[in-house]
């Protein structure tokens, strides 16, 4: 069974998949600090938002459960999405730095400038997004 996208039993996927992960050590070797990854409200949809925080550090992430206010606020990086854009990066067809520069992943929290030498890092994240299942889909463009 798989676990329903950016949920608590997710995100803990997400942090074994990434220890078990030797492209992510090595991508994210000068990588640390903390990720959030939101997801916005669809009603019409009946998504509800929900967010995910990441404690990465230097190739390993340290914890990753839902996010909390308090996550949120402390997070270095926070990224933003509707599920159709969350859909396609989970599904490898949307590049997560075009996503930024085009705007379908907002940076709401955090430095471009300052995430930009961490774009491997920051694709492995999502490759290893990727094996825990595709989202659902109501997820996707209408």
């Amino acid at each position: 069974m798989t676990a329903e996208i950016l949920s608590g039993a997710w995100a803990a996927a997400w942090r074994d998949a990434l220890n078990a992960s030797e492209a992510y050590r090595a991508a994210a070797a000068s990588w640390e600090g903390t990720v959030v990854a939101v997801v916005r409200a669809d009603p019409g949809r009946g998504i509800e938002s929900r967010a995910v925080f990441l404690d990465l550090w230097h190739g390993s992430c340290r914890d990753a459960r839902l996010a909390s206010d308090r996550d949120i606020e402390a997070a270095r990086y926070v990224l933003t999405a509707s599920p159709s854009a969350w859909a396609e990066l989970l599904g490898g067809t949307l590049d997560p730095i075009a996503a930024v520069m085009s705007g379908r992943l907002e940076l709401t929290k955090g430095s471009v400038m300052a995430l930009l030498p961490h774009v491997a890092a920051a694709r492995e994240l999502l490759v290893t997004a990727w094996a825990l299942g595709a989202p659902p889909p109501e997820w996707s463009a209408r």
